[in-house]
């Protein structure tokens, strides 16, 4: 008699609550974000990117229960636990604030911001597949501590900093959410899986303020049921070509940030085989970018990621029967209109504590499981992505005030003791030059100058093409030119460096000549 697998567990059902509640909480951010404070309308949002989420997210959810059933059939086992998908956290943030966000802002168009999310997306899907090829190489040749302090800064500011940033502008019903989850996540680092369902209790308790505050009221929750209907997803191959047209400036945002997000699949793909799950590396990659560009052709403008958490799971007891549930409630909700009635009973504030908690989460991992030597390498790493946060905050305060930072004179910030210039420098391709200023940094503390001038030469020469500092994307922008010859500067500094380092080594390796002294 064959070997059949036993898909359901002990723990699949907390895994169905756990992992769609993690993931679900981010869509409704997300949704909330767009149509509140962006203004996007419904039909956009409701209407074409949360049924895209939808069918990206089924689609993924159904591929991860084969593979797992394909593993526990070929080695004839029943602990075998599918891989958690959903969006990632980062890239969701990253794609709201610093594309679709942007665009909006400047443009007032929010078809075209949606237009440039769906590109940025369809092009992050081939930079994921592309991982499945390069990610191994990118392990070997980038420092660890660089490329964790890059996902880490990211985490802390785009989750962590905008998240409590909302909370505050709604302390009525969301500031105690807030504190529950700090007192008990945050105080009991590892109790992620506790009895206690904390994340829930602290967003019913934010959603019962916010009706007995009238934050949230009767009328619009009936009003919310105005818009159920069956949503099938769209194609939206033409929004795509059109969203390319203005590509380019997100360049720098899209790669690095789906370098993170594939390099985050393979350390979900490494904490699974670690418990003995041994899924096919480079296949569920390629998956991932499948599902992120399948999404976009169907608008949903969001990657999709294998999410951490395998061994969590497989400790309760899970197998692959989430994975089936996840997938058949994405398509029931996304599909009928349902995030709108969820939206009108449960404030975004309210939810958001739990991204709070991932961004600390994913940094105090960071600096939990880095060497300490490398401190410094991931506090600099932090610079030009919180240098991010507060261009996107000045250009966005402008804007509300009828203008744009462009039109602003350099002297009247100057003025006011606001380094705009510097800001602006930074903040442009803060994700590349985060990883690579790190890089080079996390290579002088290992001494590995040779490496390090690379790290410089691979500086000057995004910088010589607009990836970091500049506007947009060209070929030697004037700002991009100056911060060039100055990296190429240190990185021959380094070189040279790296030249006295070897000579240095070669002359303490020799023997002293015949009738000279040893010296110390």
């Amino acid at each position: 008699m064959g070997f059949k697998y036993k898909w359901w567990g002990k723990g699949d059902v907390d895994a169905s609550f756990g992992v769609f509640f993690d993931g679900f909480s981010k869509i409704l951010s997300a949704t909330g974000i767009m149509l509140f404070v962006f203004g996007m309308p419904a039909d956009i949002v409701l209407g074409k990117v949360v049924p895209g989420i939808g069918l990206a997210i089924f689609a993924g959810n159904l591929w991860y229960f084969f593979e797992a059933r394909e593993l526990a059939r070929k080695e004839q086992r029943q602990d075998v636990t599918a891989q958690p998908f959903g969006i990632g956290a980062s890239q969701l943030t990253g794609w709201l604030y610093l594309i679709m966000g942007p665009v909006y802002w400047k443009t007032g168009d929010a078809e075209f911001a949606f237009q440039i999310g769906l590109a940025a997306a369809f092009i992050g899907g081939f930079v994921e597949i592309l991982g499945g090829f390069i990610g191994r190489w990118i392990i070997r040749h980038v420092p660890h501590s660089a490329l964790m302090g890059n996902m880490a800064s990211s985490a802390i500011v785009w989750l962590t900093f905008v998240g409590i940033a909302m909370v505050y502008d709604k302390p009525v019903y969301a500031l105690l959410p807030l504190f529950i989850v700090v007192i008990d996540y945050l105080g009991k680092a590892d109790k992620r899986f506790a009895k206690i369902p904390s994340g829930l209790i602290a967003i019913v308790l934010g959603a019962a303020i916010a009706w007995a505050t009238g934050s949230l009221t009767w009328d619009g929750f009936t009003e919310s049921f105005a818009d159920l209907n069956f949503y099938p997803p769209v194609f939206c191959g033409g929004d795509i070509l059109a969203g390319m047209k203005g590509i380019l400036p997100f360049l720098p945002v899209i790669i690095p940030l789906q370098i993170n997000n594939f390099l985050s699949t393979l350390q979900g793909i490494e904490s699974a085989k670690s418990v003995g799950d041994a899924y096919p590396e480079r296949r569920s990659m390629v998956m991932d970018g499948c599902s992120t560009i399948l999404g976009s052709l169907f608008g949903n403008p969001f990657p999709t990621t294998v999410y951490f958490g395998h061994p969590g799971w497989k400790e309760l007891g899970a197998r692959a029967g989430f994975s089936l549930v996840n997938a058949g409630a994405y398509l029931l909700i996304c599909f009928t209109g349902l995030t709108g009635v969820l939206m009108s009973l449960i404030p975004t504030e309210a939810v958001m504590v739990l991204l709070i908690f991932v961004g600390f989460s994913v940094t105090s991992a960071t600096f939990r499981d880095i060497h300490h030597k490398y401190t410094n390498v991931i506090l600099l790493s932090l610079v030009p992505i919180l240098f991010q946060y507060i261009q996107t905050l000045i250009s966005s305060a402008v804007q509300a005030a009828g203008t744009t930072v462009a039109e602003i004179e350099v002297s009247k910030f100057a003025e006011f003791s606001v380094p705009i210039q510097g800001i602006q420098y930074l903040g442009n391709g803060a994700f590349l030059s985060s990883l690579l200023i790190a890089g080079l940094l996390a290579c002088v503390v290992d001494k590995k100058y040779f490496a390090s001038a690379i790290f410089g030469v691979v500086l000057a020469f995004s910088s010589f093409i607009g990836m970091i500092h500049a506007e947009s994307v060209a070929l030697f922008p004037p700002e991009g030119v100056l911060f060039g010859v100055i990296y190429l500067i240190i990185a021959a500094f380094l070189a040279l460096k790296w030249l006295s380092f070897r000579e240095r080594n070669a002359d303490t390796n020799q023997s002293p000549k015949e009738g000279e002294a040893e010296t110390a």
